[in-house]
């Protein structure tokens, strides 16, 4: 069962292996995500929105 949060900190908070997964994209990959911090809601969500994020803008 895939586990929900209210955004992406409260992930970090609760799922230490999302922070890990986070921390290892390159950096132009995570600032890209931060201001999308209230749509990550799941680790699954953040590997989405990675995935999603990495083709050019």
């Amino acid at each position: 069962m895939r586990r929900e949060y209210n955004d992406m900190y409260a992930l970090f908070r609760h799922e230490p292996g999302a922070e890990e997964y986070f921390d290892q994209l390159p950096s132009y990959l995570q600032d890209r995500i931060r201001p999308r911090y209230q749509m990550v809601n799941s680790f699954a969500e953040l590997e989405d929105c990675a995935e999603r994020l990495s083709g050019p803008e």
